[in-house]
């Protein structure tokens, strides 16, 4: 059985909706003002999170046998993954470089993209944020527990084809690292 990770978006929009009103209710009983931009920016920030978990905790697979994945990979050592991958140019895919440059920047492009917009956004949601300190700590924790987790997936035998790699974490800080740049 495959656990797609469209349903966390849709649970995790509908539980935001419902606290967001009654969050919003109670305001307006105490006459506090309403700040639209806040709001769609706290939409957009829980919308981004809801993605990311979809993104990287999805798909689950129960009850498929171990024997049928063979894309299991864990990698502890930094930059060992990102080197490899660049010493394969030209050799990997049948001599295919342009093939293999696009992987390059498909992994580690979309791992910087990834947490980007949480450096972007923090800051405008929450002034303790507004610092490179506290945004690249979260930036570090959320990727952490992202690998974490893709590791008990795999040790339950849940994310089989999941890679869970130390590099990921570096791309990942550095998208926050950017991301707050652009603020």
């Amino acid at each position: 059985m495959r656990f797609n990770g469209d349903i966390v978006i849709v649970f995790g929009f509908i539980c935001y909706i419902v606290v967001r009103v009654i969050i919003l209710a109670l305001k307006r009983k105490h006459k506090r003002p309403l700040v639209l931009f806040k709001e769609l920016i706290r939409f957009l920030f829980v919308l981004y999170i809801l993605m990311v978990i979809s993104v990287t905790l999805f798909p689950l697979e129960i009850g498929v046998p171990h024997e049928k994945f063979t894309n299991r990979f864990l990698n502890y050592i930094p930059l060992i993954s990102i080197l490899g991958d660049i010493n394969q140019v030209g050799t990997a895919y049948s001599g295919d470089s342009l093939f293999m440059i696009k992987i390059i920047v498909k992994n580690e492009g979309g791992n910087i993209l990834m947490l980007m917009p949480l450096g972007f956004l923090m800051p405008i949601l929450w002034r303790k944020f507004k610092g490179l300190k506290y945004t690249i700590m979260i930036g570090l924790f959320v990727s952490l527990c992202v690998e974490c987790l893709q590791f008990v997936e795999l040790q339950l035998g849940l994310g089989m084809t999941r890679t869970v790699d130390i590099d990921d974490v570096i791309c990942n800080v550095l998208g926050t690292f950017f991301g707050l740049s652009f603020k």
